[in-house]
This record gives structure tokens, sequence and C-alpha cells, in this order.
């Protein structure tokens, strides 16, 4: 049985993701030599593919289980993170290893969120 859940869950799921986000990017700026100012931009790019991922993905509409909502948060991760590699390659200048710090922190607390929040949800 999917997901399905009424637009009012997913737009309170997609904040909390945005903030989500942001507590990466504070986090990553404390991590490495890159500040908060500059990690801004990447958060910012990062919500608007992550919001186009949930839609594409159907991420909080189709998903039957939690194995489905966890393959479909690590692919959407990572087509997120190779699409702002070329991104970053050409306009913004922020060094690889915070974007990788950034979107491994960022998977971390997604993963954690769909944990808390869906467990009720697909318990046996």
């Amino acid at each position: 049985m999917p997901v399905n859940l009424p637009a009012k869950q997913i737009y309170m799921l997609n904040t909390i993701s945005g903030i989500l986000f942001f507590l990466a990017s504070a986090v990553t700026s404390l991590v490495t030599p890159v500040n908060f100012q500059t990690m801004v931009i990447l958060t910012l790019i990062v919500i608007v593919y992550w919001l186009l991922a949930v839609t594409f993905t159907g991420l909080y509409k189709t998903s039957r289980n939690m194995k489905q909502i966890h393959l479909k948060t690590l692919i959407s991760i990572v087509v997120i993170m190779i699409f702002f590699a070329f991104q970053q390659l050409m306009f913004i200048k922020i060094p690889f290893s915070a974007s990788t710090s950034f979107f491994a922190f960022s998977l971390v607390f997604l993963i954690l969120l769909h944990v808390m929040y869906f467990r009720t949800r697909f318990h046996d």
C-alpha cells in the first residue's frame, strides 16, 4: 500500500527537509574551511533540486515501504550531488571536500527524518 500522504504532511516534511539541509550546511561549515555564507548558496540550490526530486520520484506518494523510501532518498541525493558537481566545476567555487561533507550530512539527516516519521506507518 503506497504512503500517499496528504498535501499538508508533504509540505511539513519538505519544510523539515529544508531545515535539515541548512543544519547540514552549518555542520559542514564547522568541519571544513568554508564559511556558512558560502554554504548557503549550495543549500538553496540543493533545496530546489530536492523538491524536484521528491516530485519526480513520488517519494511521499508512491513509496510502499521504508526500503523504497531510503532507496529513493539515496538515489535522489546522489543525482543531486552529480548535478551539483557539474555546476561546481563551472560556476560555484566551493571545495569538493565541503560539498561531499554537506551531502553526507544531508543524507544522514534525511534518513533519520524518514525513519522517525515513517516508523509507525511501516511497523510490522
